[in-house]
């Protein structure tokens, strides 16, 4: 082989190296492009999940519980107890008893003492003068404003 061919030959051979890295060089160059485009949007999504669970955390926090039980009767008489289970305070609390069919609703002393407001864990108990022919199935509407704004539950209660 003469010089001048084997100059050739080295100067193909370096050509083609020089292609193939060239093109290792462009592939790696979009695999880590098309990577870092996934790992953007995966962060996003992340991201967007936390941020979620932030506003749920400081939404539940803002919110009251107000819950209604009710005892058993014993000797004409019952309990109504309102609780707020939740961590923040419900304001002008109301309670308003109606029967779900043509008798009349039992008898609830202290009721003028609402509006109130309850804090965590904090209870109001109501007596109930529960009298022949009254209704045994009542709703009892819950009213109450937190730092998440109104609410209004409505509790069917059966009078045992």
């Amino acid at each position: 082989m003469k010089p001048e061919d084997t100059a050739n030959l080295i100067a193909i051979m370096s050509a083609g190296i020089s292609l193939i890295s060239a093109g290792v060089a462009i592939w790696a160059t979009r695999s880590s492009r098309k990577t870092a485009r996934e790992q953007m949007a995966l962060q996003a999504r992340l991201t967007a999940i936390e941020e979620e669970r932030r506003s749920e955390e400081v939404e539940a926090r803002q919110r009251a519980q107000v819950t209604l039980s009710i005892s058993e009767v014993v000797k004409g008489t019952a309990r109504l107890v309102l609780t707020n289970g939740g961590p923040a305070v419900a304001r002008s609390v109301t309670l308003a008893i109606s029967s779900t069919g043509e008798a009349k609703p039992p008898l609830v002393s202290r009721l003028d003492q609402l509006p109130v407001d309850l804090r965590l864990g904090q209870s109001m108990s109501f007596n109930m003068a529960v009298a022949l022919g009254d209704a045994t199935l009542i709703d009892a509407l819950v009213c109450w404003v937190d730092d998440a704004g109104p609410h209004e539950e409505t509790h069917p209660l059966r009078i045992r």
